[in-house]
C-alpha cells in the first residue's frame, strides 16, 4: 500500500462541501459576503446528489408569499411546520425558516429563476400535506434542478472555483475545538490535498447511499453526519428516514402521491395480488391508494402499500427484488391527468406504462435527522463549522410539510454562507494546520499498515452494508430486524478498523474511508431506531406498534462519548411565538 501524504494545499476562506443547492447557496452567500470560496463536490458538478437528479410529480420549494391565497404568511408556515414536527424540531429554527423563505423565492427570481405562473403574472402555489394554504412553488416538475442551474450559473459568473470528484473525508481543528481545515481525496488524482480553511460549510445531503436503492446518486454516504459525530457533535432524528415507493430498473423514479390515484395492479412474483389476505374489513385497496403520500407512514391506511411491497419483496419477490406494476385497464385519462410528468420519465428510461409490466420497490428518499444546528446562522458546537439542507438537524421531525425540504436548502445555505464569510474574516492569520493534518494521515498510515495483511474489500463489504439495511432497517422494523443491523454493523466495523478487510491499492483507500462512514451513519440510524419503542409517521415497529406521545414525544440525540456512540434524550424549547390569523 502505498503511504499517503498530502499532494496539494488549498487556502481560502470558506470551504462548502457539497455540490446540491444548500452548498451552491451557500458558496453563493459566502461569496456575496467577501469570502473567498472553495466548493467541494464529491462527484460531478450538476449530475450527481439529490438536487441535480430530484424529480415528483409534486417537487417544489415552500414559501409563505401568498399569491396561491392571499390569507398565508410566513406565521402560518410556521404553525403548519410545528403541526407536523412539534416536539421533535427547534422552533426558532422553524421560525426563522418561514420567515426568510419569501426573500429567497425572490432571490432565485432575481437569478433568473422562472418559477411557474398564473395569468395574472403572480406564482403558481400549489397544496402540500401538512399546508392550510396553497405555499409551494415549482419549475415545470424538476425545481430542484432548475435552482440549482440558476445557482450554478451565478458561480461561474463570480469565478467560483469548484473542486469536482473531491471527497471530504476530514475536519481538522486547532485549539479550542475551532475548523482548521480539511482533507480530501481527489478521486481523478488519487491524492490527497489540505484545505487550509477558517470556516467549513457541511452541505453535502444526506445518506441515501447506505440503503440498497435510493434517489440521488450513490455517493451519498453521509460523509456528513460521520464527520461531524467524529468530532463529537450530536447528531439528531436519525430514525426518521423517508421511505417510499419507486420503480428500480433501469434506475430509480420515484413514484409520488399521485400516481397512486391511478389504482394500479400489484402482484408478486406469483402473479397474486400484494394485498391478498392483508386488508382488514372496510378497508380496500383503493382507499389505500387513495391515501397515499410519499413517503411511508404509519398515520393513514396508506400503510399497508408500502408494508405489503416489503413483505412480499422478501417473502415472494419478482426477479429483481421487488413487486410488479402495471396499469389497471381503463385509466389512461386517469393517468394522463395526474401523473403525466411520471409517465414521460418512465418512457424516457425505457418503460412503456401503457404496455409493460415493471417492477416497484422501497427506496431511501431523505433523511430527517442530521447534524443539530444552534442557530439561524447554521452553526454547530464546533467553532467555524456549519450545517446545511439535508445535512442540518433540528428542522425535520417524523414529519415535514411538502416543499420545506428545498426551502431548509436556500434558506440556511444563505445564512451559514454569509455567518461563514463573517466568521472567517475574524479568524485570517490563525495558526497553521499542517500539522494538525500531517498527524491524521500518520493515523491513517498506521492503519494502512495494519491492512497490508486483510481480505476481503470495502467494496463489497459496502454492498453487503446496503443489503442488511435494506432488509433490516426499512419501513418494518423490530428489535429482531435492528438487533441483526446493529451486530453487523459493529463487526463490520471492527473489522474495518482492526485492519480485517484489505486495503491494497489508491481505490481502496477511498473505499475504506467511505464505508467507515457508512458504518457511522447506519449506526446511528439503526440504535436511534432501537430506541424508539414505538411507531410514528416513518417510523414503524412492528413489535411496538402504537404511537405513544406520553414517554415518546422526544427527540434522540446520537453522540460520541469516548470513542463510543451513545444516545440521549433531547427535549427541545416550547414555541414561544403567537401566531395571528
Amino acid at each position: 500500500m502505498v503511504r499517503q501524504k498530502i499532494a496539494r494545499e488549498i487556502a481560502a476562506d470558506v470551504l462548502v462541501v457539497g455540490g446540491g443547492g444548500a452548498a451552491a447557496r451557500a458558496a453563493l452567500s459566502a461569496k456575496q459576503a467577501g469570502a473567498d470560496v472553495r466548493l467541494a463536490v464529491k462527484a460531478e458538478w450538476q449530475k450527481s446528489g439529490s438536487t441535480a437528479t430530484a424529480f415528483s410529480e409534486l417537487l417544489s420549494i415552500a414559501a409563505a408569499i401568498g399569491h396561491g391565497d392571499e390569507r398565508d404568511h410566513p406565521e402560518i408556515h410556521y404553525e403548519d411546520t410545528m403541526k407536523s414536527g412539534e416536539g421533535f424540531i427547534d422552533p426558532e429554527l422553524v421560525w426563522g425558516l418561514a420567515h426568510e423563505m419569501p426573500e429567497r423565492i425572490f432571490s432565485l427570481i432575481e437569478l433568473g429563476l422562472n418559477f411557474d405562473k398564473q395569468p395574472n403574472g403572480k406564482l403558481v402555489q400549489g397544496m402540500s400535506d401538512f399546508a392550510v394554504y396553497p405555499r409551494t412553488c415549482r419549475v415545470n416538475g424538476v425545481t430542484a434542478r432548475h435552482i440549482l442551474t440558476v445557482l450554478a450559473k451565478r458561480l461561474k459568473e463570480l469565478e467560483v472555483p469548484v473542486d469536482e470528484h473531491m471527497m471530504i473525508f476530514e475536519l481538522l481543528t486547532h485549539g479550542g475545538g475551532k475548523v482548521a481545515g480539511a482533507l480530501g481525496w481527489d478521486r481523478l488524482a488519487r491524492e490527497i490535498v489540505l484545505y487550509r480553511v477558517p470556516a467549513v460549510i457541511l452541505a453535502c445531503g444526506g445518506a441515501h447511499g447506505i440503503y440498497k436503492h435510493g434517489v440521488g446518486t450513490p455517493e451519498m454516504t453521509g460523509d456528513g453526519y460521520a464527520m461531524a459525530h467524529k468530532l463529537g457533535l450530536p447528531l439528531v432524528n436519525m430514525e426518521f428516514v423517508q421511505i417510499g415507493p419507486a420503480s428500480l430498473f433501469p434506475s430509480v423514479t420515484l413514484l409520488s402521491g399521485p400516481v397512486w390515484k391511478t389504482n394500479p395492479i400489484l402482484t408478486n412474483g406469483s402473479g397474486r395480488d400484494i394485498f391478498h389476505g392483508v386488508l382488514p374489513d372496510g378497508i380496500t385497496a383503493e382507499r389505500v391508494y387513495q391515501e397515499k403520500v410519499f413517503p411511508f407512514s404509519v398515520s393513514n391506511e396508506s400503510f399497508y402499500l408500502d408494508t405489503s411491497i416489503q413483505r412480499e419483496s422478501e417473502a415472494n419477490p419478482a426477479p429483481g427484488g421487488g413487486v410488479w406494476y402495471e396499469k389497471r385497464p381503463g385509466t389512461d385519462d386517469l393517468i394522463e391527468a395526474t401523473m403525466p410528468k411520471t409517465k414521460r420519465v418512465l418512457k424516457s428510461k425505457g418503460i412503456d406504462l401503457d404496455e409493460d409490466k415493471f417492477e416497484v420497490g422501497l427506496i431511501s428518499q431523505c433523511n430527517n435527522g442530521g447534524v443539530q444546528i444552534l442557530n439561524m446562522d447554521g452553526e454547530t458546537a464546533v467553532a467555524g463549522l456549519y450545517a446545511a439542507g439535508e445535512t442540518a438537524g433540528g428542522l425535520r421531525g417524523p414529519d415535514r410539510p411538502g416543499g420545506n425540504s428545498l426551502a431548509e436548502g436556500q434558506v440556511f445555505g444563505h445564512t451559514s454562507g454569509t455567518a461563514a464569510a463573517r466568521y472567517s474574516r475574524r479568524q485570517r492569520g490563525a495558526t497553521s494546520v499542517k500539522e494538525q493534518a500531517l498527524a491524521k494521515l500518520d493515523g491513517y498510515n498506521t492503519w494502512l499498515a495494519n491492512c497490508a495483511a486483510g481480505s476481503g474489500s470495502a467494496a463489497e463489504a459496502a454492498s453487503s452494508l446496503r443489503d442488511m439495511m435494506h432488509r433490516n432497517c426499512l419501513v418494518i422494523r423490530s428489535e429482531q430486524r435492528l438487533a441483526e443491523a446493529w451486530s453487523f454493523l459493529t463487526q463490520l466495523e471492527e473489522a474495518l478498523l482492526d485492519g480485517d478487510l484489505g486495503v491494497a491499492g489508491e481505490d481502496d483507500f477511498a473505499a475504506a474511508i467511505e464505508l467507515h462512514h457508512m458504518i457511522i451513519t447506519a449506526k446511528a440510524i439503526v440504535m436511534s431506531a432501537r430506541e424508539r419503542k414505538e411507531s410514528r409517521s416513518c417510523h414503524y415497529r412492528e413489535d411496538f406498534p402504537e404511537k405513544n406521545d406520553r414517554e415518546w414525544k422526544k427527540s434522540i440525540r446520537v453522540k460520541n462519548v469516548n470513542g463510543r456512540m451513545a444516545t440521549e434524550f433531547y427535549h427541545w424549547p416550547s414555541p414561544r411565538r403567537t401566531v395571528r390569523r
